[in-house]
């Protein structure tokens, strides 16, 4: 299979209300695209995250706060939907997948959480990869909102490479732990965004990774709230720049961020596309 898609109804119904609207018709344009076929695109409705996983990455207060938050389930089978993903990646079932959640998952640190963000899905999701034996991954956050929660995670680990482009000011590169932050301009057009994100994907070419996240907000999108100015041409030439950089190691896309409907049912399809090697057109 070449690309694993995890989804559950449950994250258009009851997911984060500025994230929810765009789910169900994302993912009904993308079963009308012909992409899934039931044989190299395939699509698994998600489970919860085992609650174990979710504490051992989280606070006990967190964890405490979290017990009457509405989103709350919802939250946790987001967390579930990636870790399904990249178990399927991990396991050698498929080559990539992406994986659509109802909650974000970058603002939430150890102890605390903001930006409709509750428990961090790839944080807890290289957990359950640890324990398959998996001990080195490479984060790329494309969402325009600096990835802190991730930071928090991951800040101390040199087997975790992590890549924030965001909007903002400046770069802030710590080659020490591997984390670099590369800020673009309010307004960045396509041709700057992926020129950075070409730079940042060379400053990981020599890092052993062995599965590959995206974290992707289609809020970067000129008619979305993010604070870039991307057309749906970036998207998938984004996603292929990865593609081609992750080559034959896992890859898994973590829908983050974004609102508009229009701009997801065009940009996921686009990128399960380049994912199943259909793109071009």
């Amino acid at each position: 299979m070449k690309v694993a898609i995890t989804y559950h109804e449950d994250f258009g119904r009851h997911g984060f209300s500025v994230l929810k609207e765009r789910i169900q018709p994302s993912f009904e344009k993308l079963m009308e695209s012909g992409l899934v076929d039931g044989i190299e695109v395939q699509v698994f409705r998600a489970k919860p995250a085992p609650m174990e996983l979710v504490a051992k990455a989280h606070t006990e207060g967190h964890m405490a706060n979290m017990e009457t938050d509405q989103y709350r389930d919802v939250a946790i089978l987001s967390a579930g939907s990636v870790m399904m993903a990249a178990e399927m990646v991990a396991a050698g079932q498929a080559e990539s997948a992406f994986a659509f959640t109802g909650t974000a998952g970058h603002h939430a640190s150890r102890g605390s959480c903001w930006g409709f963000c509750y428990f961090n899905d790839v944080a807890i999701t290289i957990l359950r990869l640890k324990e398959m034996g998996f001990e080195r991954f490479l984060i790329v956050d494309v969402d325009p909102h600096f990835g802190d929660g991730t930071r928090d995670f991951f800040r101390e680990d040199p087997d975790v490479f992590h890549i924030n482009l965001h909007s903002g000011t400046g770069e802030e590169h710590d080659p020490q732990r591997n984390n670099y932050d590369i800020g673009l301009s309010f307004g960045a057009d396509n041709e700057r965004f992926l020129s950075a994100l070409k730079s940042g994907l060379v400053l990981a070419r020599d890092f052993d990774f062995q599965i590959a996240f995206v974290i992707f907000g289609h809020d970067s999108h000129q008619d979305d709230y993010g604070g870039f100015n991307l057309t749906f041409e970036a998207y998938p030439r984004m996603a292929q720049i990865v593609k081609e950089a992750v080559g034959d190691k896992g890859l898994v896309f973590v829908l983050s961020g974004g609102s508009c409907v229009h701009v997801g049912e065009r940009v996921i399809p686009d990128i399960v596309r380049v994912l199943s090697g259909r793109w071009p057109y």
